[in-house]
């Protein structure tokens, strides 16, 4: 499924510094690119409806629309998290089985399904959880639809060679996100905002269809076979759901129960003295996702194809143990340029990120939790490269087990410290801390067994 990223490393072979750095800023866009630009749509799209709408009515609107796409994305990831992990690896087998004609259908079953759960989950929160109008309802329910379908769509995107227009599609549907909110809130009042961002989403759903269709699609009916995989691979639907949870548990927490939150409508909370803080944070992870995506998983990805192609082959025990040699290799490498590139990333903001915080008007209290946070970002994207690694060598036990204590630490102490202002954000670091160490141990632990394994099937 890395296929994106092979076709990116075709630009490190050019051996210069332009071409080292159209790959690996191609490898952030197709990495974090989509998140990137939603973050940054959010904050233009928010300073324009504070320039067009400045009474004091229009403030509480402009929270309500800011807050409901945040509502939206937490819950969609969630909704979506059992999916993912159990989707790509059907597509992967198909891959495998020479079989890329299944694919597509899969694909088209598992929208028909989520789409339907998302439009129940979300119309009930946002008519029985927030109420407001017919138009925000129906607004917020279609945009939850929207959003869970492109995050199923998005499972597949690495697979595909045309990494540009991915990236393309995504810059041209946030923008007309940005552009129909704004349009709708000036002609039609704030409340219409959502309809309009709902319409840009729509808009990207239907690029990123048609990109999947273009390399994709031999096949354009629906295929329930891959409701098996669901039976199949348990562990995979339940690491999928934990990963997920895990990441939005301690906001989750925060706004609910930690009597720090502030009403925005319903149901709907923020605590903008720790929310803003990890949102940024968060953003530091974009170039050790990068570095990811581009040594770790492809080129560990080659290697590991490499060492079951000697398997299959009939190689000799020295072939295979040189293939098994040039994993280990591959991981030592990636993994020590990923730690060095966060390293120096997250250094440099705990020094200097705070005065540029400070500067943009960001409170002091925001900037604490950003610096302690930043230190949990890191921990996370080790975290996030290593259960990729275990997915490779099927250790969907320990993928499952560390996602369990990720999600648990988690939740336990940031429920413990959330009422203590001075320890915001200790809680998901030191999770994220306790998964990296453990995912690293069961890494280290199949690699030394990797022969064994194969061998003997365990």
């Amino acid at each position: 499924m890395a296929g994106v990223g092979f076709e990116i490393r075709k630009m490190l072979r050019e051996d210069t510094y332009s071409g080292a750095f159209r790959a690996y800023g191609y490898s952030a866009l197709v990495a974090c690119g989509p998140w990137i630009i939603s973050i940054l749509t959010l904050v233009v799209l928010n300073a324009l409806l504070h320039g067009a709408f400045d009474g004091s009515d229009a403030e509480p609107m402009i929270n309500i629309f800011a807050a409901s796409i945040t509502h939206v994305y937490a819950f969609s990831l969630i909704l979506v998290g059992p999916f993912g992990l159990v989707l790509t690896r059907y597509a992967a087998d198909r891959f495998s089985d020479k079989e890329p004609e299944a694919i597509f259908p899969s694909y088209l079953a598992a929208l028909t399904v989520v789409a339907a759960l998302a439009a129940l989950v979300g119309g009930a929160f946002f008519a029985f959880g927030v109420g407001g109008s017919l138009l925000y309802v129906a607004s917020a329910a279609a945009l939850m639809v929207y959003v869970c379908c492109i995050f199923v769509t998005a499972n597949y995107l690495t697979a595909l060679l045309d990494y540009r227009d991915v990236v393309s599609n995504f810059a041209i549907g946030y923008a007309a996100s940005a552009g129909a909110a704004y349009l709708c809130a000036v002609e039609f009042g704030i409340d219409a905002a959502l309809a309009g961002f709902a319409a840009g989403q729509l808009l990207l759903l239907v690029l990123l269809f048609r990109s999947l269709k273009r390399e994709l699609g031999y096949r354009v009916h629906p295929s329930w076979d891959v409701l098996r995989y669901f039976r199949r691979f348990p562990a995979l639907l339940l690491t999928g759901l934990l990963y997920n949870l895990g990441i939005w548990i301690d906001k989750l927490i925060f706004w609910w129960f930690s009597g720090k939150g502030e009403q925005i409508a319903g149901l709907m909370y923020t605590v903008p003295e720790y929310d803003v803080g990890i949102y940024l944070s968060l953003l530091s992870i974009v170039p050790g996702m990068a570095v990811f995506f581009l040594n770790i998983e492809t080129s560990f990805a080659e290697r590991f194809q490499g060492f079951f192609s000697r398997v299959e082959h009939g190689g000799t025990l020295e072939q295979i143990g040189a293939e098994r040699d040039a994993i280990a290799t591959a991981l030592r490498d990636g993994f020590a340029s990923l730690i060095k590139v966060q390293a120096v990333v997250t250094i440099f903001l705990a020094v200097f990120g705070g005065q540029i915080l400070e500067v943009i008007g960001i409170g002091s209290m925001q900037v604490g939790v950003f610096r302690v946070t930043l230190f949990g970002a890191f921990l996370l994207v080790v975290f996030l490269s290593l259960l990729t690694v275990l997915f490779y060598f099927d250790d969907r036990r320990g993928a499952l087990l560390c996602t369990a204590v990720f999600v648990v630490a988690n939740a336990l102490l940031s429920l413990a410290l959330s009422g203590h202002e001075r320890w915001f954000g200790y809680g998901f670091v030191v999770a994220s801390g306790l998964a990296m160490v453990l995912s690293g141990h069961r890494v280290n632990r199949r690699l030394a067994e990797l022969e064994y394994r194969v061998f003997c099937g365990g």
